[in-house]
């Protein structure tokens, strides 16, 4: 069955936060059998919860934690919203952890190439205050706070002793007019002649006025027929830059270039979605474990991103697979989640409604209060202690009890870049949310990010 939108991507799944991403079939259990099935389990977490104080976020970091994650070769550590502060200074602590145990050499961040580029070159040595970096950089607003601009001076600091300096990916592709015009320059220079010939092909996707979209607008601004030949022309392209393997920076722009048109295809200005809308949702994520995958990194690292991407599952019945989903298939247990859950906040989102456009990158963003709890993790984890703590959910034990918890249906309204203020009318779908972490880190109350 074909299914046509008006609406942009980004409005769809800011209007019904992260739990759209998981779509499925599953009825809410009635509270006496949800109880029931919690109860039997509770006393285990309790057990092993671990305590920590968020205004004090490197007492996560733990030798508990560190041998929770042991052997994982990929972490995704998420954050509950896009615009809270105590979940993102937390993951901070983890990255912290991680990078000074041995553990984590590469850092991947949910941002295009260029940003990553410019944040690699911060920490491996540039001068100047991170802050100030991280505002002028190309990384996404949500990024754009005091918790990652402090990580990125630490990580500075730790590179100018390092005998292996930690790097930064951005594995995102959501950047194609900047993608493409970085990936035609190099050829350029090696290649006039061929640049020379693809030039025409790829103008409606490397000219002044396509450089100055935004990047939904400028897939608006396509036809279907101009975006597959820009697609075909980026491939001649890359193809025509493997004959200089020196120049992988140029092969991967172009790469994220041909994925940011692939994953949005179908949003051109005479597009519709058509087919199977989970799976079509699931090409960026597919393409950022991709790029995480096939990174020239060396040794394990980090995946920094939102909880529905690292989520290291799907619902049965939908084919939408976050990043995470797709690591954990190629990698099985050396892919390990890392999510963080709240029983509070407030954020920072650009408010959003399903009939119309997404607002501005550039506008500000709105606070918006989220308390509700009913049918969330949160209403079994603040029965476990008191406070803010984290457990490792994987090594709960594997008999009747945990079967059954693992089963159990949960709201997961993961909010990122926009939020609606009826969200909190708890109508998001459930899931069993078993199978989609390895630890939760639970927060008792969140409070907006700190933008630099």
């Amino acid at each position: 069955m074909a299914i046509k939108s008006k609406v942009s991507r980004r409005a769809l799944l800011g209007a019904a936060g992260g739990g759209l991403l998981f779509a499925g079939g599953w009825a809410t259990l009635d509270g006496l059998k949800r109880g029931k099935v919690e109860g039997r389990v509770l006393p285990w977490v309790t057990a092993n919860a671990h305590s920590f104080d968020p205004a004090r976020p490197d007492s996560l970091w733990s030798p508990a934690l560190a041998r929770a994650l042991d052997g994982a070769r990929i972490i995704g550590v998420g954050e509950a919203t896009h615009g809270s502060h105590e979940d993102a200074v937390a993951k901070a602590a983890i990255i912290r952890g991680l990078v000074t145990s041995g553990v984590a050499r590469t850092l991947y961040l949910e941002m295009n190439a260029q940003a990553g580029r410019e944040l690699d070159a911060f920490i491996q040595g540039s001068s100047g205050d991170a802050r100030a970096r991280l505002r002028t950089s190309h990384a996404f607003r949500v990024f754009k706070t005091r918790a990652l601009a402090d990580l990125l001076a630490w990580l500075r600091d730790w590179n100018r002793a390092a005998l292996q300096p930690v790097r930064i990916f951005g594995i995102d592709c959501q950047s194609t007019a900047q993608d493409a015009a970085e990936a035609l320059i190099a050829l350029r220079r090696r290649d006039p002649a061929a640049a020379d010939r693809l030039a025409p092909r790829l103008a409606p996707i490397v000219s002044a006025k396509a450089q100055n979209l935004r990047f939904p607008a400028l897939i608006k601004s396509l036809t279907t027929a101009q975006l597959r030949e820009a697609m075909s022309a980026l491939e001649a392209l890359r193809a025509a830059l493997g004959a200089h393997p020196d120049d992988r920076t140029a092969r991967y722009s172009a790469r994220t270039a041909w994925q940011g048109l692939k994953a949005f295809e179908l949003e051109t200005a005479d597009g519709k979605i058509t087919g199977d809308a989970d799976a079509y949702y699931a090409r960026r994520d597919r393409f950022m474990a991709e790029n995480i995958l096939e990174a020239p990194a060396d040794g394990p690292g980090v995946f920094w991103a939102h909880n529905a991407h690292v989520a290291a599952g799907g619902p049965p019945g939908s084919a939408f697979l976050p990043a995470g989903g797709q690591l954990r298939r190629r990698l099985g247990d050396a892919y390990r989640a890392v999510v963080f859950e709240y029983g509070a906040a407030q954020f920072n989102a650009v408010p959003a409604l399903p009939v119309v456009p997404p607002p501005s990158a550039a506008a500000p963003m709105t606070v918006i209060r989220w308390t509700d709890r009913r049918g969330r993790l949160a209403q079994m984890l603040g029965k476990a202690r008191a406070g803010s703590f984290w457990v490792a959910l994987r090594d709960l034990p594997d008999d009747e009890a945990g079967r059954a918890w693992r089963a159990l249906p949960y709201k997961l309204a993961w909010p990122g870049y926009a939020a609606t203020r009826w969200q909190v009318a708890n109508l998001d779908p459930t899931i069993p949310s078993g199978s989609l972490f390895d630890v939760v880190v639970y927060i008792a109350e969140l409070t907006p990010s700190r933008p630099v």
